[in-house]
């Protein structure tokens, strides 16, 4: 692990295209990306589903019911939720609530999608931070990785999951 996630192109897409369509809305959005243990290459994306999900304009909340679903998910396949991005209307940056209400686990990332409405597809783009010593701490941006398998792309919510 080097620190740098590797995303494959169909994860980034599928973020930025989920980012798009919720930002057109007026509403922010996000997603949890599932590796293996040990490896920094995203495996799966989680898009966040309705049930259990709460938008407003400047908030995006997962709720219980939806972390524990995912988290079934994943320990069923062997995998480990590294990190979560999801959408702001304006700057990357962490607000208070991204700050306090985010998985606060040493070495987890948090990552931001700047202007919901125009979200870009580069990842430099995006803001980047890992939780260490207690706060959150600008981290290196994750990759694009060309050479990875597909991601698989899943939506997630208190009712399931549903594989795309």
């Amino acid at each position: 692990m080097n620190g740098h996630l590797r995303i494959p192109p169909r994860g980034v897409s599928a973020i930025v295209a989920d980012v798009r369509t919720w930002g057109s809305y007026g509403l922010e959005t996000g997603a949890v990306l599932l590796t293996s243990p040990g490896d920094d290459a995203v495996g799966v994306v989680a898009l966040a589903g309705t049930s259990g999900v709460i938008r407003r304009p400047g908030l995006f909340v997962l709720t219980h019911k939806v972390i524990d679903t995912l988290f079934t998910y994943a320990e069923d396949r062997g995998l480990q939720a590294r990190a979560q991005v999801h959408s702001h209307r304006g700057r990357a940056f962490l607000s208070k609530t991204d700050r306090e209400g985010n998985i606060r686990l040493p070495g987890f990332i948090a990552s931001v999608v700047p202007r919901f409405q125009a979200p870009s597809d580069r990842l430099e783009d995006w803001g980047w931070w890992t939780f260490a010593r207690g706060d959150w701490e600008p981290t290196a941006c994750g990759q694009v990785d060309h050479d990875a398998a597909d991601a698989t792309v899943v939506t997630v919510d208190a009712e399931g999951i549903d594989e795309h």
